[in-house]
């Protein structure tokens, strides 16, 4: 009998993996959305345990993005609003790199989006 543990193995580590870089890419895109709203506590550390902290919140309807203002407003001192823009800030640049991603490395897939009628060989 052959199991498959080496496989399951490397599985979990891939989704560990992709979680951490995840939390990263938020830290940076945290710590960039911050300066704007002018927060404190900038550094990628600090940055990223506020992302694993929303990370963890986040499962949680509604709620959850309280937490997240909460979480942001007192460990970078800004006010709710700052909380909420820098919030709202890090999702918009994180659409503008996808976007800037896809139209760097996918322009084929682009012209397939606005062109779906094309004909069928």
């Amino acid at each position: 009998m052959q199991t498959n543990m080496p496989l399951l193995g490397g599985f979990v580590t891939l989704i560990i993996l992709m979680f951490v870089i995840m939390l990263l890419v938020y830290a940076v895109l945290l710590g960039i959305a911050l300066g704007f709203v002018n927060g404190e506590n900038r550094e990628l550390g600090t940055t990223f345990v506020t992302a694993l902290l929303i990370a963890i919140v986040s499962v949680i309807p509604i709620l959850g993005c309280i937490l997240a203002w909460y979480f942001i407003k007192t460990r970078h001192n800004v006010g709710w609003g700052g909380a909420i823009a820098a919030w709202l800030i890090v999702f918009i640049i994180a659409v503008v790199i996808l976007l800037a991603i896809i139209l760097l490395l996918a322009p084929g897939l682009l012209a397939l989006m606005s062109n779906p009628a094309l004909p069928t060989p």
